[in-house]
């Protein structure tokens, strides 16, 4: 656990993102990008001026149904995303992209739940720019099956419902998010081509979540069900060894 001395928590995003641009590419093979603060309200809170991203490595994506190990979630809460799938690298050439060209960029959308995680004693313990500096506090992600996009309007309005075994169900949705799920994803691309981020065919990109952090005790399980996509996602915190 990082324990920041007096100073080192940066002042400003730009600080922030410049310290998130130097630890991203020692995580390993970026499998993710984890869009935060997708929601004006948040962002009022932490005290950002814009949308942040953070990377999640390969290593830290689990696949639907499986357990996310102990070591990897020292922080135990989880938040339901749509997460996009690319269908082609995006480069330099692609940084004039506009809402259709990134549509016809994108291959899958998938339901997906982010397990946020932190570097700190806890999420956001040291600001808004604290939370940005700690890559976004990315943690772990799981993955369930993909459908081809479609048309991006049709995720606004569907509810996101996240069940956790042995409590009532949490009702969320696209709508929480500006522009809806697919509306950050531009700015984004934009800003990560601009700050020298290679884009992949094959990565993911989650949204900003749908129903709030939730705390889940460990072996329960979790499943997040998209309407919209007909489909669900789901996961256990793995006890410790």
């Amino acid at each position: 656990m990082v324990e920041p001395a007096p100073g080192d928590i940066p002042t400003d995003l730009a600080g922030a993102e410049r310290i998130v641009d130097a630890i991203a590419p020692k995580l390993g093979p970026i499998g993710a990008f984890k869009l935060g603060a997708t929601i004006a309200q948040v962002r009022a809170t932490l005290g950002l001026p814009r949308q942040f991203f953070g990377t999640i490595p390969q290593s830290r994506i689990y696949p639907d149904g499986g357990d996310v190990p102990f070591v990897a979630a020292r922080q135990r809460g989880v938040e339901s995303e749509y997460a996009f799938r690319l269908a082609r690298d995006l480069t330099a050439a692609d940084a004039g992209l506009d809402e259709a060209g990134l549509i016809a960029a994108i291959d899958t959308v998938h339901p997906s739940i982010e397990i946020p995680g932190s570097r700190f004693v806890g999420l956001g313990a040291h600001g808004g720019f604290g939370l940005v500096a700690d890559v976004g506090a990315v943690g772990s992600f799981v993955v369930g099956p993909g459908q081809k996009l479609g048309d991006p309007a049709r995720l606004t309005d569907a509810p996101v419902i996240l069940e956790i075994e042995g409590s009532d169900p949490v009702t969320g949705g696209g709508a929480v998010i500006d522009g809806g799920p697919f509306g950050p994803l531009l700015t984004f691309v934009r800003t990560a081509l601009a700050r020298g981020y290679a884009l992949k065919a094959g990565q993911f990109i989650a949204s900003g979540s749908c129903t709030g952090y939730i705390d889940v005790p460990t072996g329960t399980l979790v499943t997040a069900r998209f309407p919209a996509l007909d489909s669900s996602v789901s996961m256990r915190f793995a006890a410790e060894a």
